[in-house]
């Protein structure tokens, strides 16, 4: 991940602060003021778990309030989605072998489908809109955000352009029906597909 911050004075990594955010979050934290409020009141083994640089004479220091504001305004949203997701797929297990016939194992799969993020919307007052490819294993190995002048239709061949699609079926909704993504998907990524046909109600599969 590149870190937005010049070299000179950092004091907390960008990995820090992302980890901080990433705990934050979950723990009900809805605002940047709010997550370095979390950060300000986490224990020093949890900062010190989380990365925190150990300077100070009793232990790692949580980052202020600016600092993180800064780090999260200026980190590249993209870039953070293609990190995690490239470190998420490293882990998945893929399917499990149900059969002895290496010739009917199952194929990996991957859903991709958007969503509109409840509670986050953009300074513009805009909702933020995210569209994401899930594994059969249920962990999204990429997502994008849909910007609020576009619509998924644009996100999706950038979205999976990183990914190893070989001989994975990709399965999307109706929006996503189109010869582009078609093509993109067999020719260019070597994968399958099922899409939604809705106009007939009726499901087309590649290869």
């Amino acid at each position: 991940m590149p870190d937005p911050r010049r070299a000179k004075g950092r004091r907390h990594s960008l990995s820090f602060v992302l980890a901080l955010a990433a705990c934050a979050v979950p723990a009900g934290a809805k605002s940047l003021t709010a997550i370095a409020e979390w950060a300000a009141d986490a224990p020093v083994c949890v900062l010190s778990a989380l990365g925190g640089p150990n300077r100070e004479p009793t232990g790692p220091s949580a980052p202020a309030e600016a600092t993180v504001r800064r780090v999260l305004q200026r980190t590249d949203g993209d870039a953070l989605d293609a990190a995690v997701g490239a470190w998420l797929a490293a882990r998945d297990p893929g399917p499990t072998p149900v059969v002895q016939d290496a010739d009917q194992l199952p194929r990996r799969s991957l859903a991709v489908d958007g969503k509109t993020v409840r509670g986050a919307r953009r300074t513009d007052g805009t909702q933020v809109h995210l569209l994401a490819a899930m594994t059969g294993t249920s962990l999204v190995t990429a997502q994008r955000e849909v910007g609020s002048k576009t619509n998924e239709i644009t996100v999706f061949k950038p979205m999976l352009a990183e990914l190893d699609l070989a001989d994975t079926v990709v399965t999307f909704d109706a929006l996503h029906t189109q010869q582009a993504h078609a093509r993109f998907l067999v020719e260019d990524k070597n994968a399958h597909y099922i899409a939604v046909s809705k106009g007939t109600s009726r499901c087309c599969t590649s290869r």
